[in-house]
């Protein structure tokens, strides 16, 4: 199953919020974060295998590092998966081309 691509637009609340955002350095680091879709730079092929029922799970989100203060491994992105058979969640932590 593929859920239709939602792009996420972060919308902060404080200025605090406001100043984490972004990196002085990069312009496309923190603007990768969507739902559904299909992740960035993985093929289906990779898709991780539930853990409960082994069915394969269906990609849900990616989010992207946040900033330079609350960076993830160098512009690493989240990427998240769903069973929806037995509803167990899986997280992976990738390296994309910034």
């Amino acid at each position: 199953m593929e859920i239709p691509k939602i792009k996420l637009v972060p919308s902060p609340e404080t200025n605090e919020a406001t100043s984490a955002i972004g990196y002085k350095w990069n312009e496309i680091a923190g603007t990768r974060h969507f739902l559904g879709g299909k992740p960035e730079e993985v093929s289906e092929d990779d898709y991780p295998t539930c853990d409960n029922c082994k069915k394969e799970m269906t990609f849900y989100a990616q989010i992207d590092s946040i900033g330079e203060n609350y960076d993830l491994a160098d512009c690493m992105v989240i990427h998240n998966y769903v069973c929806f058979s037995c509803l167990t969640v899986k997280a992976q932590l990738m390296q994309l081309l910034a």
